[in-house]
């Protein structure tokens, strides 16, 4: 059994022991990260086949037709083995939801300017420092297929510098179009790309990765409503945005890196998201296929079926009165 499995074993017994489990990582990650043993880059990379029309079926059989919207979360590693590139395989998706269809993808990005390792993630003041946001240019953490879909010349991108979305379709213009409006506006608040697919039914998919884990639709239910139930959330993170010749320099609204890192009861929520037939999954080969329905999956963390501040542990003296 691997040490992966043994963690998520454990960590299913309860909320509370994952939430546990995460605090005793963070507290001793720069040890960890000593002790972790160094990947050989010389090792060839296998590629198991993948028939990605079988995956075509599958997206079809579980609701993907004309005309919809979703959110695709992926691997291109894990695709490699259907024999098609990137650019290919957007092209079977868009082709998929057809020109009154869109489709979308998280094109969230990385800034030299902010701590990515060990404890100093957590503790580094970025009150500060001003990241900059070139849309062009500055790097994509999510894949291949976003960084792709993000360079061709029908897509259009949110100027909002967290949790970038890209897209292309009949809904990718207007769901870029207020992403910036407010004050502090939140990656994922009223005028995000992330409450527009909410308002418009997406169905979110996962090609080749563990959805869960890559949920960003569900920071809606935390940016988008007023009755959020967890003080001191926010911090304020300064950006200066460029998109070719607009120029904007602007104050964000960000989650504190605390709460997704210490308080998240991930693979708790994947078990609930599954018995509650909330999430599908597929496999096609060696590949996960998975699904949820935007709004359900909302719906159902508001509603009184889990606990104050799903799917983040917290305790009494976080929650607001």
């Amino acid at each position: 059994m691997s040490i992966e499995s043994i963690y998520n074993k454990i960590a299913c017994i309860s909320p509370e022991i994952e939430v546990l489990l995460r605090q005793l990582y963070w507290n001793n990650i720069d040890t960890l990260s000593r002790l972790k043993p160094k990947s050989d880059s010389r090792k060839t990379k296998s590629v198991i086949p993948v028939d990605f029309n079988k995956i075509i079926e599958v997206l079809k059989n579980n609701g993907v037709k004309k005309g919809s919207l979703i959110i695709v979360h992926s691997s291109y590693d894990a695709l490699e083995g259907s024999g098609f590139s990137p650019n290919e395989i957007i092209n079977k998706l868009l082709d998929l939801v057809g020109e009154e269809g869109t489709l979308a993808m998280p094109a969230i990005r990385r800034y030299k300017e902010q701590p990515r390792n060990g404890k100093e993630y957590l503790t580094f003041n970025m009150d500060n420092t001003v990241c900059t946001y070139n849309v062009q240019r500055t790097p994509v953490i999510t894949g291949m297929l976003p960084f792709c879909l993000l360079r061709r010349k029908d897509s259009i991108t949110s100027r909002h510098p967290l949790s970038t979305m890209t897209a292309i379709g009949s809904l990718s213009r207007q769901m870029m179009e207020h992403n910036l409006d407010g004050d502090r506006p939140s990656s994922h608040g009223p005028g995000s790309s992330w409450k527009y697919c909410f308002d418009h039914n997406a169905l979110v998919v996962g090609l080749g990765v563990d959805l869960v884990h890559a949920l960003s639709i569900m920071h809606v239910a935390e940016d988008s409503f007023s009755d959020w139930p967890v003080n001191d959330w926010y911090r304020d993170r300064k950006f200066k945005i460029i998109d070719n010749d607009f120029k904007k320099d602007i104050v964000v609204k960000e989650r504190k890196p605390k709460w997704g890192t210490l308080y998240f009861a991930e693979r708790n929520q994947k078990k609930q998201l599954l018995k509650a037939k909330i999430l599908h999954i597929e496999k096609v080969g060696p590949v996960e296929v998975s699904f949820l329905k935007a709004q359900l999956y909302i719906e159902y963390v508001r509603s009184d079926k889990v606990w104050k501040g799903y799917p983040y542990v917290v305790s009494k003296k976080d929650l607001k009165c």
